[in-house]
């Protein structure tokens, strides 16, 4: 059957296009399939499960600022004040010591990108500091935690509370921890209270959360 001049340039066409196609994609170029936002329940769900479970919460926060809020900078540790405050009677209990054992008090302010993602209330035990560890932490702002896990020291989680609402607006504060830190002797070392801030989160879950 004869083909028209119309049907052979139609063809041609046809063939041709797949071609033009493949010349302006990549060599390997492969689909790209972004998933769907999560919500500030869900981000916060998932690291509030790995605070509960991991023995270094600065680390854990540190990888949380590089990977869920694109930040190129390494999470920086402030100390708040130095003003020394009486350990309630708990913290006490908690240390199984008594009133006369001397405990300080340090509040570390966590900065992720110029913002103030957790802030750690410590009350540890000064007689249980080595020499090193008194002279890393008036030197260097560097976390309480991660100076005693240096020393051989060891955390455990104690409680973990999210304080997010079902609906509405984020509180400043999105979940609330607290801790003990063990010498290698099972001797507790510190009682730190985490509160972490809605500013973990990036900011799009910040304004639409739900």
């Amino acid at each position: 059957m004869a083909v028209g001049i119309k049907g052979l340039l139609r063809c041609s066409l046809l063939c041709l296009c797949p071609l033009t196609a493949c010349w302006w994609l990549p060599a390997h170029a492969v689909p790209v399939s972004i998933p769907p936002l999560m919500t500030a329940a869900e981000m916060l769900t998932q690291l509030n499960q790995r605070l509960v479970h991991t023995k270094n919460a600065p680390a854990t926060l540190g990888h949380w600022c590089h990977r869920q809020l694109a930040d190129t900078a390494e999470l920086t540790v402030e100390q708040e004040d130095k003003r020394q405050r009486q350990a309630p009677a708990d913290v006490y209990d908690t240390l199984k010591i008594s009133p006369s054992t001397p405990v300080n008090y340090l509040k570390q302010r966590f900065i992720c990108g110029g913002k103030v993602i957790a802030v750690f209330d410590h009350w540890y035990r000064t007689d249980l500091m080595t020499p090193a560890m008194t002279k890393t932490l008036a030197e260097h702002n560097k976390p309480l935690g991660s100076i005693a896990r240096d020393a051989g020291f060891f955390r455990r989680s104690l409680s973990n509370n999210p304080l997010w609402p079902d609906e509405g607006a984020l509180p400043v504060f999105v979940l609330e921890h607290q801790a003990v830190i063990y010498r290698s002797d099972n001797t507790p070392f510190s009682l730190v209270q985490e509160h972490y801030t809605r500013q973990l989160l990036p900011r799009a879950q910040q304004l639409d959360p739900y």
